[in-house]
């Protein structure tokens, strides 16, 4: 869409499948982002790497469990934590600001900038057509970001794949769990999610 870019580019807007590099800064995002430029695009638009990287709208299978992970998480988290939903996270040194589906991030009021890595204890993306995408690049950026924990979520798979240990711009720690298992994010053992409920509702 035309107004989704500066004003003087003339490239569409950037897609997962096709990203067109720009030469963007995150100061020259938010600028944009400020001035609504995206106010009439379909999606949700991130900067990834310099990069605006347009994400297809979320259909129900995609929606649904973001929506359970959204309950699960505010129904755990204790005061030291704030839950926030496909909100952006500031990643300064990667030129960055991705906007995942679930973070858990340090408890405070986010009113003057996005949550930074220190502060964040657990991000959680939801894939479907993502897949490969939140697999490769998410991955290799949330790590070099030195993100504590990373869960990838894949609807398609109907498993979930834990990042943990950042070190070295690596993940050395990545275990992927299917529909028996259960899981708990490091910063909140008591919290356990049975990885079935992700896909398969309750009866009642």
């Amino acid at each position: 869409m035309d107004n989704a870019l500066p004003s003087n580019s003339s490239e569409p807007l950037p897609t997962r499948s096709a990203p067109v590099t720009l030469p963007i800064t995150i100061g020259q995002y938010e600028t944009l982002v400020a001035s609504e430029a995206f106010e009439d695009t379909v999606g949700q638009t991130e900067l990834i790497r310099g990069r605006m990287v347009h994400m297809n709208p979320q259909g129900p299978e995609h929606a649904d469990p973001i929506d359970f992970l959204s309950e699960w998480s505010f129904e755990r988290v204790d005061r030291r934590f704030t839950v926030r939903i496909e909100k952006p996270i500031l990643l300064a040194e990667q030129n960055s600001c991705p906007e995942p589906d679930i973070v858990w991030a340090t408890r405070r009021r986010y009113q003057e900038r996005h949550p930074n890595p220190n502060e964040i204890h657990l991000l959680i993306e939801v894939s479907k057509s993502s897949v490969r995408f939140d697999r490769t690049e998410k991955m290799e950026l949330y790590a070099e970001a030195a993100i504590p924990e990373y869960w990838q979520i894949d609807i398609t798979g109907r498993t979930v794949t834990v990042h943990r240990d950042p070190q070295d711009n690596r993940y050395r720690s990545i275990q992927t769990y299917e529909m028996s298992a259960a899981i708990e994010p490091l910063c909140l053992p008591d919290a356990k999610l049975q990885i079935a409920s992700l896909f398969v509702p309750d009866e009642a």
